[in-house]
């Protein structure tokens, strides 16, 4: 397959996410991308400064399911949108009120998108989600590639609510899968649709590692529905012709992470001098990735991947759980008596670990940042930037609500 040195215009849906974020700015420096459409529906980890300075120079578009809306009311400064068919959480509103805002119907978003892609901008924010299949349409009509970020990610919130992993991760993977197909997308055509998967789906790595041809065998609702949309997004490209990649990362960390997983939990909660909760003995292991060589990873799977083809990346960093911890405490000046050890999450797999040796002799990738620099940055990236994650802990209210009914009885016994 020749390989594509950039794009015209590229959609990275859970463009506000963390990963996505990153990857957004990484394609936008290196200039694989001329411009970047977000789509996002802003749920609880959906953070539109994330995307500083991007947003701050754009009108964020909000879109609904259909062609029109019903009625806008201000109500001082409280803005009350009821949209037919809206289908988005209502927690964006206050995320997006200190942006400039624009209600726009589909049809109006087209004839937006046509202008922006002679336009001198490179960037488009759009609130919405991927399960909203007009809108999607609406979005694949303009773009020449996709990269699919958008998911529900955390392990310990599908434990509380499979449902929504199945449908953000499956049903949402599919409605895009469908818009491709439908827009006539081909191996022909110089179209890119490239899925993004996790190490997880392969399950629980008792001896070695795995590689792209191993068996999957996810063992929790969220590596389960991930996979389910994974062989989905394969089954397109066997079935149809699409031109699909997927990539398979493992543990991300850096900047910019939602503050439920391990590494911003423990460096906020060292940071406030709160308890740090490990799970068990803590020696579950897992490879940590960089965040910025992850994305390297995946911009050099869409640029010159085989179509049809997995790609693991990971920078083989393995580590337990607990030597993570205490590496951030000793960077933070913090004692270790923080430490608590909780009951262990159910059905928690033991080790995870893949090999990369794939992309790195196919395609010539090797990630550029070693552990404890990454790992040092990330760290000190947190205590830098209170003000982002101070903003979460006291305003989100469901962040609040999800520590409570998950960590509460853990940390009171």
């Amino acid at each position: 397959m020749e390989k594509k040195t950039h794009f015209n215009t590229v959609l990275v849906t859970g463009g506000a996410g963390f990963i996505g974020s990153n990857f957004v700015k990484h394609i936008l420096d290196t200039n694989v991308a001329k411009k970047v459409v977000v789509l996002d529906a802003f749920t609880y980890a959906g953070t539109p400064e994330n995307l500083s300075p991007f947003i701050e120079k754009t009108e964020v578009l909000i879109t609904t399911q259909g062609e029109s809306f019903e009625k806008v009311e201000w109500k001082g400064d409280e803005e009350e949108i009821e949209l037919q068919s809206q289908k988005l959480p209502r927690q964006w509103i206050p995320k997006l009120k200190p942006y400039r805002r624009r209600l726009v119907s589909l049809s109006e978003l087209r004839e937006r998108l046509d202008s922006f892609s002679t336009a001198e901008e490179r960037f488009m924010l759009v609130v919405g989600s991927i399960t909203d299949a007009p809108l999607v349409e609406s979005l694949i009509g303009s773009v020449d590639a996709v990269v699919n970020f958008a998911a529900e990610t955390h392990v310990d919130r599908s434990i509380l609510n499979p449902g929504a992993f199945l449908t953000t991760d499956v049903v949402g993977t599919y409605t895009l899968l469908e818009a491709a197909r439908k827009a006539g997308w081909s191996k022909e055509s110089g179209h890119r649709f490239l899925h993004i998967s996790t190490d997880e789906v392969y399950g629980v790595a008792y001896h070695g590692s795995f590689t792209e041809e191993s068996p999957i065998s996810p063992r929790n609702p969220y590596s389960a529905a991930k996979a389910a949309a994974d062989r989905l997004t394969a089954s397109f490209f066997t079935t149809y012709g699409l031109p699909v990649l997927i990539v398979r990362p493992s543990n991300n960390f850096g900047p910019y992470q939602y503050p439920e997983k391990l590494v911003p939990v423990m460096v906020i909660n060292a940071l406030n001098n709160k308890p740090l909760p490990i799970y068990g003995d803590g020696t579950q292991k897992r490879e940590w990735l960089f965040v910025k060589d992850c994305c390297s990873g995946v911009a050099t799977v869409l640029t010159s991947g085989r179509l049809g083809e997995v790609y693991n990346i990971t920078a083989g960093n393995e580590r337990e759980n607990r030597e993570v911890v205490h590496r951030i405490l000793k960077r933070l000046g913090k004692p270790e008596s923080l430490i608590r050890h909780v009951k262990d999450r159910p059905g928690h797999d033991i080790r995870y670990s893949i090999s990369a040796e794939k992309l790195r002799r196919e395609l010539g990738w090797q990630p550029q940042h070693s552990f404890e620099e990454a790992m040092d940055a990330t760290i000190d990236w947190y205590v830098e930037n209170k003000e982002w994650w101070q903003r979460i802990l006291e305003r989100d209210e469901e962040y609040r609500r999800f520590w409570e009914e998950w960590y509460g009885e853990r940390l009171a016994t």
